[in-house]
């Protein structure tokens, strides 16, 4: 079976190797039933970012391909993603060392030759809710691809270019009616 998001994983690592370490092949155990979970990449910021804001710890980027040719319909396709990305924001990483530390917060990374233009808004509303449970993307700028952009909702975390956002999204997990 073909690795198709390897390409994407290998951009990734280069593209956030100044920032980040960078780690493949990390799993863990989701806190509800102990189900192993395999994430596509764990990162964690160099100490220049943390000087500048950003929480000292690990995080977890979900990759997935969105192509305008796929038979799979987008809307299905990103439910699925974000609900995995949800059930790994409820997980605990397992480092080399056996410790195992709960990620601060899970991003998911598109990318292909697009989402079809009639799931956007759903995946723009499904966006904005998995905020909520530590969820958010990872963009790059288009006019300038080495700036990327952690952003939850409609609220920055953190970007290369501006550093920490305002408001305390993505390692804040919502409770019940509270934040």
């Amino acid at each position: 079976m073909t690795d198709r998001e390897k390409p994407t994983r290998d951009f990734l690592k280069e593209a956030l190797a100044a920032d980040f370490e960078v780690y493949e092949k990390y799993s863990g155990w989701h806190k509800h039933g102990g189900e192993k979970v395999y994430y596509d990449l764990v990162l964690r910021a160099k100490d220049h970012l943390v000087q500048q804001g950003f929480d000292p710890g690990y995080f977890v980027i979900e990759v997935k391909l969105f192509n305008l040719d796929d038979v799979q319909k987008h809307d299905v396709k990103a439910r699925d993603m974000m609900w995995q990305c949800v059930a790994y924001s409820f997980s605990d990483i397992e480092l080399p060392s056996g410790e195992l530390v709960r990620p601060l917060f899970v991003l998911y990374y598109i990318d292909g030759s697009g989402v079809k233009p009639e799931y956007e808004k759903e995946i723009n509303a499904l966006h904005h809710f998995v905020q909520r449970g530590g969820v958010g993307r990872l963009v790059f700028e288009r006019i300038d691809p080495g700036q990327w952009l952690l952003n939850f909702g409609g609220s920055r975390y953190f970007s290369k270019r501006r550093g920490r956002g305002s408001h305390n999204v993505g390692v804040k997990r919502q409770t019940g009616s509270s934040r």
